[in-house]
């Protein structure tokens, strides 16, 4: 049930008459679909970690259909963020979006470039989303003051670490610094004359990107602002110098996969890893020893990127479909299902009063390890939101394969990546101001 405040704030947001395609999406408000009549809706959705995160959405998706007369929603997976990213665009170029789609949070310039997302502030203002939704993941969803989505999966990379082999090794507690990091990936590494037996630290490979903006902004540097980006930079050469010093040093796996990191790390053939805090209950119950979970080491400041994606909703589509993508957003993003679903896959629950509940807490005495994203997502804000993002991401993650290969040095590989990153801001920019 709303608050009594909501049911105000709806009253006075009526009585204002202000903007009409925002009151015609108001709850209990909107026209409804002629009696009878199913809402059909698409939602396209990716698997970004591992895990079996497609049975979960699945049941999810079933339980509304479920509970909700009027309204069928059928899931389509799409594959991975950039494949979700680029079906969602090509069915924007032929004029037939799903009602909702799931991208990773970098995508909402280009949306909105698209002009395909559903302004949902007034929706959200005149119920509990501003008060309840923790800010900073709702931030990731706003642009100009305006609100296009709700945050449903955030995320941030972080340290996971192999208490066993610490323990082994004589270690007590987990790096806190760059310095420590690189000492202690040392001596976890463990080779048998020229055989590696084990990596001291691995970094999820396929998303150098998202761990590479983490180092910048450890060291004081958001990479990127509105309309260009700022790969160039002194403090983000120092951080790419550093991840390189590690590769060169033995102590770091120069190139992995996004899964295959993982599984190196459940398998023991890596002591730390950088990973998604969606990996969290795959890994601990997957993994023969104890896991244990730390801030991304500092250099001047703690610092991440969030990741994970909202749940964004089509502005080309009838009222009605608009009011029932909404009724299914914010049922996902529920407290009860944000808990459930926080508690299944190690994604952060988007709704204080998520944490606040007494599953939660039950699971936080069990899990500590949980909570450390939550602590860590202060220091972290969004990821990478310029035009053009999946293009940019490219000359990014060119430059850094290329300098952990050696082909290149780190100042010469990421001037190379702002000038072609901001080259294609600018292009697509142009375009969309005609």
């Amino acid at each position: 049930m709303k608050s009594t405040s909501s049911n105000i704030n709806r009253r006075r947001l009526l009585a204002a008459g202000l903007a009409a395609p925002f009151v015609s999406m108001m709850p209990g408000v909107l026209r409804p679909a002629r009696a009878g009549e199913t809402v059909k809706l698409q939602f396209m959705y990716p698997v970004g970690v591992s895990g079996d995160i497609n049975t979960i959405i699945s049941n999810m998706i079933s339980k509304f259909n479920a509970t909700h007369d009027g309204i069928e929603v059928e899931a389509i997976y799409a594959g991975s963020y950039d494949n979700t990213e680029q079906k969602v665009i090509t069915s924007l170029g032929v004029g037939e979006p799903p009602a909702l789609w799931l991208p990773i949070n970098s995508a909402l310039q280009t949306f909105l470039g698209l002009d395909a997302l559903e302004d949902v502030t007034a929706l959200a203002k005149a119920d509990d989303i501003y008060d309840d939704m923790l800010p900073g993941f709702l931030s990731t969803c706003i642009s100009d003051d305006k609100l296009y989505g709700l945050p449903f999966q955030p995320s941030t990379p972080v340290l996971y670490y192999n208490k066993d082999a610490f323990r082994e090794a004589g270690l007590e507690k987990a790096p806190d610094t760059w310095d420590e990091l690189l000492e202690t990936a040392k001596i976890l590494t463990v080779r048998d004359g020229d055989q590696l037996k084990r990596w001291g630290l691995t970094i999820g490979g396929g998303w150098h990107d998202w761990m590479f903006e983490a180092y910048c902004r450890q060291n004081g540097l958001v990479p990127w602002e509105k309309d260009k980006v700022l790969f160039d930079q002194p403090e983000a050469v120092e951080a790419l110098t550093f991840w390189k010093t590690m590769v060169d040093a033995g102590a770091m796996a120069p190139a992995s996969t996004w899964q295959g990191s993982a599984n190196d790390f459940m398998a023991g053939s890596t002591a730390m890893l950088y990973h998604s805090t969606g990996s969290l209950t795959n890994l601990r119950k997957s993994s023969p020893f104890e896991v244990g979970v730390a801030f991304m080491p500092k250099r001047k400041t703690y610092g991440a990127a969030q990741g994970g994606g909202p749940l964004m909703i089509a502005k080309n589509q009838s009222d009605a479909a608009k009011e029932a993508s909404w009724t299914f957003a914010r049922w996902m993003t529920n407290t009860e299902n944000q808990a459930d679903w926080s508690r299944a896959t190690g994604y952060l629950a988007v709704r204080k009063s998520s944490w606040e509940s007494p599953e939660m807490q039950t699971y936080l005495q069990d899990v500590p390890q949980a909570k450390v994203a939550l602590d860590q997502s202060d220091f972290a804000g969004a990821f990478l939101q310029v035009p053009g993002y999946h293009r940019v991401r490219e000359h990014l993650k060119s430059a850094l394969d290329r300098t952990l290969a050696g082909d290149i040095a780190p100042a010469a590989a990421l001037s190379e990546a702002n000038e072609g990153s901001n080259r294609e801001i600018t292009r697509l920019m142009r375009r969309q101001k005609g």
